[in-house]
């Protein structure tokens, strides 16, 4: 064997041969989501009526000149109607760009949903036979509930359900609100949006709605800049932007990641509180598990692209199931923990994305690893109505019928 090939390179026709079959995909891929298309290709139907959101098979996956790096990878989750979901995982798992295919964010061409299925129920406006909302009267609506299939919907009809129906509050503020804008002007842009006829007055007043929702008074902060805020008080007002135009889905991106410990428990409350207060459910993506156990109702963990454990907020940490899981929850420091004891981490390291084994991804760091494990990738194994787990250890256990 080549020194090249021991130490992982890739000559130039092989860099060719990707770069040619990279093009060929994302062709195909590029066509598919920008072309035109009627209503009825990405309508659906539930599997369960009681969920809001249904993401199956989902793969996404990044062209690179190395090769197809697989960032998810056949992704399956539920998130109920009125309950908050926590998705959890190392860096690079895949947590933020299943998120991120739910808003058709994915940066293209070399980012592409390849397969699956993101089923959604949207509340949407009832329309005429030329697509236009059909008046209610004094600024109203009529509205109906429709089932999109967001991975199969054009790129140019998006608009039906981004910011409006699935709303994103984004890790950083800062980056995500305009310098050059006032936050008013940004809060109104959401109504003018997504609003047919809105006027400024109207706007204004559901921005300022909004703004007093998470606890702030409008007078103060509406003609401001966001360099004139507090890191605490520019994602309350990220918050208000996802609620402007009342979401059933808020996905929530590592909300309290970039504020202090008092400001994060703030930011938390206010989720709670706005839970409550909304008709939809709440998608929280987070490294922190003592926010899932506080927050969330149900727990997906991530690995390496793929849902290894799935299940209630009780299952996940009273009764782990893989490795990994528990792994997870060995590696957080807990008030019990004795100054002279080294925190627990998980040995070695995630497999390259670009070449992903066939056989279980956390075979080479568990410790309980059996020679099945060098087999087939395991498959998701039912523990109990709500309890999943992709692990050769419970293979035989599966409770389902």
């Amino acid at each position: 064997m080549s020194e090249t090939k021991k130490k992982g390179y890739l000559t130039n026709k092989e860099i060719r041969a990707i770069a040619k079959a990279n093009a060929k995909q994302i062709k195909k891929l590029e066509a598919y989501k920008n072309r035109k298309a009627e209503e009825s290709e990405f309508l659906t139907e539930m599997k369960d009526d009681g969920n809001i959101l249904e993401i199956d098979g989902l793969h996404t996956y990044f062209f690179t000149e190395q090769g197809v790096v697989k960032a998810v990878n056949g992704v399956s989750y539920d998130v109920p109607k009125n309950k908050v979901v926590g998705v959890v995982g190392e860096s690079g798992c895949g947590k933020s760009v299943t998120s991120m295919s739910v808003m058709r964010l994915i940066q293209g061409p070399s980012g592409q949903i390849v397969e699956g299925s993101i089923r959604f129920k949207a509340y949407d406006y009832k329309r005429d036979e030329k697509g236009n909302p059909i008046p209610k009267g004094e600024g109203k609506y009529e509205m109906e509930e429709k089932i999109y299939d967001i991975a199969k919907m054009p790129i140019n009809e998006i608009h039906r359900i981004r910011g409006k129906q699935v709303a994103m509050i984004f890790q950083e503020p800062m980056t995500s609100l305009n310098p050059v804008f006032t936050i008013g002007e940004q809060l109104d842009e959401v109504t003018f949006l997504h609003v047919p006829g809105a006027t400024k007055e109207m706007a204004k007043a559901k921005s300022e709605e909004m703004l007093r929702l998470v606890g702030i008074i409008p007078e103060n902060v509406y003609p401001r800049f966001p360099h004139e805020l507090s890191g605490g008080m520019r994602q309350r007002v990220m918050i208000a932007m996802a609620l402007a135009a009342e979401p059933r889905l808020i996905i929530a991106d590592e909300p309290t990641t970039a504020l202090d410990v008092t400001i994060q428990a703030q930011i938390l409350d206010l989720l709670q509180d706005i839970k409550k207060k909304i008709d939809g459910s709440i998608l929280l993506i987070t490294h922190d598990l003592g926010v899932i156990a506080e927050m969330a109702d149900y727990v997906v963990v991530m690995y390496a692209g793929k849902v290894i454990e799935k299940g209630t907020v009780f299952e996940i940490f009273q009764d782990p199931k893989h490795p990994y899981t528990i792994g997870l929850q060995k590696s957080k420091p807990t008030m019990t923990l004795d100054d002279s004891t080294e925190l627990y981490n998980i040995p070695g390291n995630v497999p390259n994305p670009v070449n992903m084994p066939q056989h279980c991804y956390f075979k080479e760091r568990c410790a309980k690893c059996t020679a099945k494990c060098s087999g087939e990738y395991p498959g998701m194994v039912q523990i109990s109505p709500t309890h999943f787990v992709a692990c050769h250890l419970y293979d035989g256990e599966d409770k389902n019928g």
